[in-house]
């Protein structure tokens, strides 16, 4: 049985929608990304989409599924620095971090000190714009909880971590990767090779049938059928040479600006 992490939010629906949930050879556990990057590390789980960066802590343990990813070029709708001032003027100021993130935490960082060279302090709290704002100058949410803060169209200064990226690198952004300990290829490798095809197939039923889930957000969070449908354009679940080259710069920089221990190497498996 292969214990896989289950991401509740709308952005990994195209993963989950189709998954079997009653598949003999695997079982889910549900979390947001920060837990199933600590899951993934104690072994408590077996495999999950985690933190892009999370991966670059482990890169010597674990491998990649190729194929599968949540990337943007640009853009993305869910990233989102909600902010007092001018990211130009966080200067020393306050700014408080989404506490089930590490990929758009550490991206934050990137973008304020290397590309716009502010320092600022950091908090790191419970997703809530307003509990947020109340201690903090700036605030990052991510996923669900940074759509639903925008669509209060709250009166500050929104930043699309996606676009900023972009603007200052040209590359695309991957914000997870879909990894598993690499003693699992030797130890159980008909179980991760089947739970992989799995996953492939639901993606390309998920991205035949979006429809299906745009309704189904609509459902959960509210907005318009529109709005859904320009929100998923925005993504690539792939994982092909263009993205891999913008995780490998944006691992890069996480080396060097000593964010990470050490300059992560990529192992994909199955190899194809």
């Amino acid at each position: 049985m292969i214990r896989i992490g289950h991401n509740p939010n709308t952005n990994m629906l195209p993963m989950f929608y189709f998954l079997p949930r009653d598949h003999p050879l695997m079982t889910s556990v549900t979390a947001e990304p920060t837990g199933h990057n600590a899951m993934l590390a104690d072994g408590q789980i077996d495999m999950a989409p985690i933190s892009a960066f999370s991966y670059g802590e482990h890169w010597q343990d674990y491998a990649m599924l190729p194929n599968l990813s949540v990337s943007t070029k640009g853009r993305v709708g869910s990233i989102l620095l909600f902010s007092k001032v001018p990211l130009q003027d966080l200067d020393g100021l306050t700014v408080a971090l989404t506490n089930t993130s590490a990929t758009s935490v550490n991206l934050t960082k990137i973008l304020l000190h290397h590309y716009y060279g502010v320092t600022p302090r950091y908090l790191t709290m419970p997703s809530n714009l307003e509990g947020m704002f109340a201690k903090a100058d700036a605030a990052l949410l991510i996923a669900d909880a940074a759509i639903q803060a925008a669509l209060l169209h709250p009166d500050c200064y929104i930043y699309d971590l996606g676009e900023e990226w972009l603007h200052h690198t040209g590359c695309s952004m991957t914000y997870a990767v879909w990894a598993f300990p690499k003693r699992l290829i030797s130890e159980r490798e008909g179980e991760v090779l089947t739970v992989y095809r799995l996953l492939i197939d639901a993606k390309a039923k998920a991205l035949c049938n979006l429809e299906d889930i745009v309704k189904t957000c609509q459902t959960m969070l509210g907005g318009t059928l529109a709005f859904w449908r320009d929100y998923f354009s925005q993504f690539n679940y792939g994982l092909d040479h263009t993205l891999i080259s913008g995780l490998q710069k944006y691992l890069d920089l996480c080396f060097e600006l000593k964010l990470l221990p050490s300059r992560p190497v990529f192992k994909f498996w199955p190899e194809e």
